[in-house]
């Protein structure tokens, strides 16, 4: 989501790009391992005008310390 020559935000009609599959969804829960990239995804979801989007500040820190959660993934390779 970062121009990495600029630092900067990513042109909006770049970012309307990569959020295309979720730009139309009724709502967006945006997480990530401890909160603050998913604050970002939130933030330029709503520069973008989404009209419904959350953060699920715990993120996966929090999700993965209660056993009885579902989590889906890939399975670790071996090699």
């Amino acid at each position: 989501m970062i121009d990495r020559a600029t630092q900067r935000y990513l042109a909006l009609d770049e970012l309307r790009e990569k959020f295309a599959n979720v730009l139309h969804t009724d709502r967006v829960v945006t997480y990530c391992g401890g909160g603050i990239a998913g604050s970002s995804d939130a933030f330029l979801l709503h520069l973008l005008g989404h009209p419904d989007v959350a953060l699920y500040d715990g993120s996966l820190m929090e999700w993965c310390a209660d056993p009885e959660l579902p989590l889906e993934g890939d399975e670790p390779s071996d090699s």
